[in-house]
């Protein structure tokens, strides 16, 4: 396993959400006050873009059909209405050394 850098502390505030690339892994990276997640960018439900999801109380929320996981483990709080059991998201390591963000494939 390799750590790789995926961007800095400081490009992302509070409740941001960003895809990034490294190492030949798509991830999203999240931002819940001081903590930082990173999971897979692809809603299990349909596999619509999270880049485009957002954070309500900790957790997030597929904007498509209102999936919603948590971050700091994938799991599946909420699958969308009529869908059955979904997918938890895969999660990775992250860290944050000197201001960058390192994830872990």
């Amino acid at each position: 396993m390799t750590w790789y850098k995926v961007g800095r502390e400081e490009s992302l505030k509070d409740g941001d959400l960003a895809k990034a690339s490294a190492g030949g892994h798509e991830v999203l990276i999240i931002r819940d006050g001081d903590k930082f997640y990173a999971t897979s960018h692809l809603c299990t439900h349909e596999e619509y873009d999270l880049a485009d999801a957002f954070l309500d109380d900790h957790q997030l929320i597929c904007p498509n059909h209102f999936a919603t996981f948590d971050p700091k483990d994938g799991s599946v709080i909420s699958p969308p209405e009529g869908a059955g059991d979904i997918s938890p998201l895969k999660t990775f390591s992250l860290k944050v050394e000197n201001g960058d963000i390192m994830v872990e494939f």
